[in-house]
């Protein structure tokens, strides 16, 4: 089976899964009827404008897109003022979505898609993603903090239902990875 990770575009944003293309909870300050398509392609056609790739999206040969990740300074996302620990790190991008097709969940593929944000983000020189977690598990479209530390996060702003956490960029990709991002090559093996 061919897997291959893509940037989010205009031209394919309707390949992303229904379930979260659907999506508009970060991209709301509070829930309003709307068309929930509509919302999301403005948001991505307003931030790829304003700011450039803000999602990846994982493709699998055999069933289109598995998983997806939507990602973007913390401005392009008014929820975040409702929590108390929505302050993102100025350094920081935040994490909005991270969301895999429930037949695919638990093979890696959110933090396959995690890891292609990280080496995307450290390329353009930030330093960290950070993203709201939820104590009591999966709740509506803030992520489990069980899954977030699971991929390497750690709580920056605790609150005893949403707090903070935060990935280091540096420790988010292989080593190779990440120094290829920065542009320093790493020795050769056994060189020292």
């Amino acid at each position: 089976m061919g897997r291959r990770l893509v940037d989010v575009t205009l031209d394919n944003l309707s390949d992303i899964p229904p379930d979260v293309r659907s999506a508009v909870y970060w991209e709301l300050e509070v829930e309003t009827e709307v068309e929930e398509a509509f919302e999301k392609e403005e948001w991505f056609s307003q931030v790829l404008l304003e700011w450039g790739s803000c999602g990846k999206m994982l493709v699998e040969d055999d069933r289109g897109a598995v998983a997806f990740a939507q990602y973007a300074p913390p401005s392009f996302f008014p929820r975040l003022t409702q929590f108390r620990c929505g302050r993102v790190s100025p350094d920081a991008i935040y994490l909005a979505y991270c969301y895999a097709v429930p037949e695919r969940r638990g093979f890696g593929l959110g933090r396959e898609v995690i890891r292609s944000v990280a080496a995307d983000l450290l390329d353009r020189g930030f330093r960290a993603v950070e993203s709201i977690g939820s104590r009591v598990g999966a709740e509506g479209w803030i992520l489990p903090v069980s899954f977030l530390a699971s991929a390497g996060f750690v709580v920056v702003r605790d609150d005893a239902r949403f707090p903070l956490l935060r990935l280091d960029l540096s420790v988010a990709v292989e080593p190779q990875e990440a120094a290829e991002a920065v542009g320093v090559p790493l020795p050769a093996p056994g060189a020292a």
